[in-house]
């Protein structure tokens, strides 16, 4: 496989480009979990997608179904279990079936009518489903959303000692003005602290200002806990201490990474693994009991490293010719993301 595959970029047939003889557009077609008109809404992992690849590329993107029986690319999210049909690359993708779990035809079946091409994959128990499906997988791994920080620069300026970042499942809804569940007392904060310590969802409005937004408000917390992968990811490459907030298990813990007995979201293990970490850092605290947040804090400050994982590899596998090197550049114009459908 050549280091560039230029032959799913498509040739956007416009109107106005028939009749004035211009050349058509070129778009690169792209499978994400995108905002339909019953799910108006984004999720900001999802919603990112689009943003990475026409940043990487300087192309426009063009949704594509899962199911669309076209060449296509797929990036961010645990969506590798999930399409199907015609030819996807995947790059940096996960997925989130159970691939130790016997016998795994149980979790998902390669369809004989769809063709993968694994650029790299999120991490090695995504590349182990894939595999037991009978698909060479390269030993490279890695998470797109690595790469924000040189396209969406931080906000300005630090207003939270801390955010949490709430997963999907602990919401009341799926709005942007949604609510953490009543019920999960660890998220309660007293008065005293509630201009210090921020509730963070990660459901956006579909357009780019809105994402934009939602990147400020993450990256304006001095620390970060997360029961949300893309929450930690967004953190580490921010460089913003953070931790695992864990539901199970009371206070700082360091896992082991490859320890399945261990509660541990599969996505955060496939992820941190393919980064090259051996534990993770967690902070436990059950659901229905109020959170010390100024031991949390302290836990954050005392037990936070930095993550040091050479890029490069991960990056040179995309499978379309870079428009600008993030390793070593700051995108300048992101007027393109206006017109995005997230």
């Amino acid at each position: 496989m050549t280091r560039h595959t230029n032959v799913f970029i498509q040739q956007r047939r416009e109107q106005t480009s028939q009749v004035h003889g211009e050349r058509p557009a070129l778009v690169v077609p792209l499978s994400w979990a995108a905002t339909t008109a019953t799910v108006p809404f984004a999720n900001l992992g999802d919603a990112l997608s689009p943003v990475i690849v026409s940043a990487l590329s300087g192309l426009p993107v063009m949704h594509h179904h899962f199911d669309a029986r076209t060449e296509r690319l797929t990036c961010v999210g645990s969506i590798g279990h999930q399409v199907k049909h015609g030819t996807i690359h995947l790059w940096g993708t996960g997925a989130r079936a159970r691939p130790l779990l016997k016998p795994p035809s149980q979790h998902w079946n390669r369809l004989v009518q769809t063709h993968y091409c694994v650029h790299a994959l999120r991490g090695p128990l995504s590349a182990q489903l894939f595999q037991q499906q009978g698909l060479d997988i390269p030993d490279v791994y890695g998470d797109p959303v690595w790469f924000l920080p040189a396209i969406v620069p931080p906000a300005p300026e630090k207003k939270y000692e801390l955010g949490i970042i709430v997963h999907l499942s602990e919401l009341n809804g799926g709005t942007d003005r949604s609510t953490v569940n009543e019920r999960f007392l660890r998220y309660h904060i007293p008065d005293a602290l509630a201009s210090q310590v921020r509730i963070i969802t990660t459901i956006t409005r579909p357009s780019f200002d809105a994402l934009e937004e939602k990147l400020h408000e993450i990256t304006a917390c001095k620390r970060i806990a997360s029961t949300s992968l893309h929450g930690l990811v967004l953190a580490e490459t921010y460089r913003i201490p953070c931790v695992y907030f864990r539901t199970q298990g009371r206070g700082v813990a360091f896992p082991h990474l490859k320890d399945e007995t261990e509660r541990i979201d599969l996505r955060m293990r496939d992820f941190y693994r393919g980064i090259g970490s051996e534990t993770l850092f967690v902070y436990g605290q059950p659901r229905p009991r109020p959170t010390n947040w100024e031991h949390l804090i302290q836990a954050i400050d005392t037990h936070w490293i930095p993550i040091h994982w050479s890029a490069e590899s991960f990056l040179e596998r995309f499978p379309l010719p870079l428009a600008f090197n993030p390793l070593i550049e700051q995108l300048g114009d992101r007027t393109r993301f206006q017109s995005l459908q997230l």
